[in-house]
């Protein structure tokens, strides 16, 4: 072995990331993924198998590029793969190896699932598993009813029926309110996608009607920013009612339009709680926790009366949204203690 390709390989990192196997004139034989980058590629020069036996006495350089995950990882590789169309990456080659979520441009937009890059469509991917991502709309239609039929019948179809199509066929006044759960819909695949979001989560915490406050917490690109957290004191709202103190929380964030506007806001709370919401046009959910199982939620939105098991819907989005509530909720319970304590003890009072 060369020794500049022996260097190559005892500098390769230890990260996730793509890697570049490279013959002579710099052309790409094959292009790979990896948790472990240098790992991987020493494995291909310890396998005595195809392709590896072909491959490896005509490499002559080695490239890579590191990301954050392994999922990242794998989906550069695939755009390298069909930008570059290396030699022994044959079995990658298939156009049909990834799923994009095609929107049509129609007034009522349609949403499929396909393989091919068109301009015509709006395109969200590529999606690295088809069936984790057919599983995932399938959920999602539930309470973010969409579109699916080729053309417009004239008539609701089964779909309709089953509550995942509010029949835009024979109700075009939903026009706007459809164009509210295309936007919803995009930002939680957006989410799925790790595409960098900005998450706000609200919750409410009074001692029996009184001394009540609101929090906000953001996640921003999938992690707690701390330094946007907000607390408010509930002002207008007496007695125990905390879809009121929720509208009045809202209602002042939405005035401060020096704060950066999130990408979607969730509540703790049920159908109730998104009542709070009604004027809001920013895409909104509601989480509500299933008793006896801290791990377990439904999650609601305004556009159906069903709801989702957060457990069904992909392990990324299950986190940030576990992270937001548990952080919603500590950070208002805080505030709260330290409202009951400053009037207890009084102002000067430290714990």
């Amino acid at each position: 072995m060369m020794d500049i390709l022996k260097e190559k390989l005892n500098n390769l990192p230890k990260n996730p990331g793509a890697y570049l196997l490279k013959g002579q004139n710099e052309a790409i034989l094959y292009i790979g993924k990896a948790k472990n980058i240098k790992k991987r590629v020493l494995d291909h020069f310890k396998n005595k198998k195809f392709p590896d036996t072909i491959i490896i006495p005509r490499i002559s350089d080695i490239d890579y590029i590191e990301t954050e995950n392994e999922k990242q990882a794998l989906i550069l590789e695939l755009q390298l793969i069909k930008k570059y169309k290396p030699k022994y990456n044959v079995q990658w080659q298939d156009d049909k190896n990834y799923s994009l979520v095609n929107i049509t441009g129609e007034t009522i937009p349609r949403i499929f699932t396909g393989h091919q890059p068109q301009e015509s469509l709006t395109q969200f991917g590529p999606f690295v598993s088809a069936k984790e991502l057919k599983s995932f709309l399938a959920e999602l239609r539930k309470i973010l009813p969409y579109r699916t039929c080729k053309r417009l019948p004239r008539k609701p179809c089964l779909y309709f029926d089953l509550g995942v199509c509010l029949g835009y066929c024979i109700k075009p006044q939903l026009k706007k309110k459809y164009a509210r759960i295309i936007r919803s819909l995009t930002v939680l695949l957006g989410l799925y996608k790790d595409a960098p979001l900005r998450i706000e989560a609200y919750d409410i915490s009074n001692l029996s009607g009184s001394l009540g406050v609101g929090s906000m917490v953001v996640v921003t690109n999938g992690k707690p920013d701390k330094t946007q957290y907000k607390k408010f004191k509930i002002k207008t709202v007496q007695g125990q009612n905390d879809v009121a103190c929720l509208r009045e929380v809202l209602n002042r964030r939405m005035k401060h339009t020096e704060w950066t506007l999130p990408d979607l806001i969730i509540l703790d709370g049920g159908k109730g709680q998104l009542k709070a919401a009604a004027k809001i046009t920013i895409p909104v959910l509601a989480m509500s926790k299933i008793r006896r199982d801290q791990k377990k939620a439904k999650i609601f939105s305004p556009f159906a009366k069903n709801s989702i098991s957060l457990d069904k819907l992909p392990q990324e989005i299950q986190r940030i949204f576990f992270t937001l509530r548990n952080e919603a909720h500590r950070f208002a319970i805080s505030y709260n203690i330290k409202r009951r304590e400053k009037k207890l003890f009084g102002k000067n009072h430290e714990t």
